[in-house]
């Protein structure tokens, strides 16, 4: 296993919070364009990091293999790798690490020299951590003298989304409608079982997640808000799905409610 700083932005992270990418090599070549990207493996550990704001919003998982998404709705053509959270700050934070970087307690492998730290972050997706730098950034997750309050932050996109990504309503302290609604419902289904907490994931979770592969929609993707699924000694025990709409096509809603199947 190893670890991983991913450089990213909470533009990205509001967009896919279960997913980190890379941009592709060239169009319709399954590559990332930062080849060290690709070495990134199932079950390392991701550090991520929003550049432009200088934060981390936790520490992540990787659960599955690279990814090729042909036209994502944010990121457009990209590798990716889906994630999922192990480690985060109290609600309503974020690890300031750039406070954290100029401690004068605190030293990072990563970063030899403190005055120009920001030249070892530049141009690039993802370093390679020690487990000592590691450890010294999930400690200080904890620690209140290096958290900052989320409604303090003002999000700024990077080049890369100027560049590549697709635009999403400005980002705002406080939650929209859409959001709130989700978070209710990942609220209420991780309680639903007690001690057993199902799997679950928000922010555009594909069809091709939920149904049988015999099925699966090879043109024209489609994306709910939510899954939850809880396994029980390997057997599938429970799923639940979510799709908030309150604006939009109702035919769409429609053919995702229709695809959908009943069980």
């Amino acid at each position: 296993m190893n670890y991983w700083f991913i450089i990213h932005d909470l533009l990205a992270y509001s967009q896919h919070k279960d997913m980190i990418g890379n941009i592709v090599k060239t169009t319709g070549v399954k590559q990332p364009k930062y080849s060290l990207f690709a070495e990134i493996e199932k079950g390392d550990l991701i550090v991520y990091y929003a550049t432009k704001d200088y934060v981390v919003t936790g520490i992540f998982e990787v659960v599955s293999d690279i990814e090729y998404l042909p036209n994502d709705p944010y990121w457009k053509e990209i590798m990716v790798y889906k994630i999922k959270p192990i480690l985060t700050p109290p609600p309503a934070k974020y690890l300031n690490f750039k406070k954290l970087v100029k401690e004068s307690k605190v030293n990072f492998d990563l970063i030899p020299n403190k005055k120009q730290w920001g030249i070892y972050l530049q141009g690039k997706t993802c370093i390679l951590l020690t487990e000592s730098d590691y450890l010294t950034i999930k400690n200080a997750l904890s620690n209140s003298t290096y958290l900052k309050s989320i409604d303090k932050i003002k999000v700024i996109p990077t080049k890369w989304h100027v560049e590549h990504g697709q635009d999403t309503p400005k980002i705002k302290g406080k939650m929209g409608r859409h959001q709130e609604a989700v978070m209710k419902w990942k609220d209420e289904e991780e309680k639903k079982f007690g001690l057993f907490k199902p799997d679950i994931k928000t922010n555009t979770v594909d069809l091709n997640e939920i149904l049988p592969k015999s099925v699966w929609l090879k043109e024209n993707t489609k994306y709910v808000d939510g899954l939850a699924k809880l396994e029980i000694g390997g057997q599938p025990i429970y799923q639940s799905i979510i799709e908030v709409q309150h604006r939009g096509s109702k035919e769409d809603l429609c053919v995702r409610v229709s695809i959908i199947p009943d069980n």
